[in-house]
């Protein structure tokens, strides 16, 4: 049988206040979690400075050393499947894992006799006594021979399809944004009108009126266009006015 609408709304509203009633519980664990962090946190920094006063050196870097593969385990776990971890693992490939040993099976232990004529089954046997080896004189010993020494590792060389491919990678991660080709400065941009056919006077009267960004924007097409010296040494001094006045 179908719920009514009203039905529903009154399972909502339950679960809801059901999650309001727990929101100071999650509050508090919260703040346990986070105060206890803080506290592992200080207790750490605390050792490590205690050892380091002390001057034991090795504890403190093993530790750190711990947290720096953890860290990288955490780091390449989550590379894992990207652009950069398959170039990592071009680069510095995962060991092999070493091969499991073999049990080798014991032979069956034979019958052995005991020197009456009978069978002995299970017994151990008697060591052989075994007489001593006779010396040998000093012309006979061989004095040991050092082994010679194994000549140093080549650097393997990475193939030239790799290189290739960590190259395509990088491309594709790091793609140069197109820069935006400058536009030239027409006399219809300008902020005073018919500007070719303003004087000296004229011009300086209307400086004034302009903003900073205008007064550049008539410096630079001067300096493209007519070049007046004069005109130039004005705009200057205005731009060097208006940035005291700012």
């Amino acid at each position: 049988m179908p719920r009514t609408p009203r039905e529903v709304g009154k399972q909502v509203q339950e679960a809801v206040n059901e999650q309001v009633r727990d929101l100071p519980l999650h509050a508090a664990r919260l703040a346990m979690f986070g105060v206890g962090r803080t506290l592992l946190l200080t207790d750490r920094v605390t050792k490590d400075y205690k050892d380091l006063r002390g001057g034991e050196l090795r504890p403190v870097l093993d530790r750190l050393l711990g947290d720096a593969e953890r860290i990288t385990h955490r780091v390449g776990a989550r590379l894992e499947g990207t652009p950069v971890g398959r170039v990592i693992e071009l680069v510095a490939p995962k060991p092999a894992p070493a091969p499991k040993e073999t049990p080798v099976a014991r032979p069956p232990r034979a019958a052995e006799s005991n020197g009456t004529g009978e069978i002995s089954v299970g017994k151990p046997a008697r060591p052989a006594t075994v007489p001593p080896p006779a010396p040998q004189p000093e012309a006979d010993r061989l004095e040991p021979v050092a082994a010679p020494e194994p000549a140093p590792a080549e650097p393997e060389e990475i193939p030239a399809e790799t290189l290739e491919l960590i190259d395509a990678v990088v491309e594709e991660i790091i793609e140069p944004e197109p820069v935006p080709a400058a536009t030239a400065l027409t006399e219809a941009d300008l902020p005073v009108p018919n500007y070719g056919e303003l004087t000296h006077a004229s011009i300086r009267a209307r400086l004034r009126k302009l903003t900073a960004g205008q007064v550049e924007m008539l410096r630079e097409y001067e300096a493209a266009h007519a070049a007046r010296a004069a005109l130039i040494t004005m705009y200057d001094n205005r731009l060097a006015k208006l940035a005291q006045q700012g």
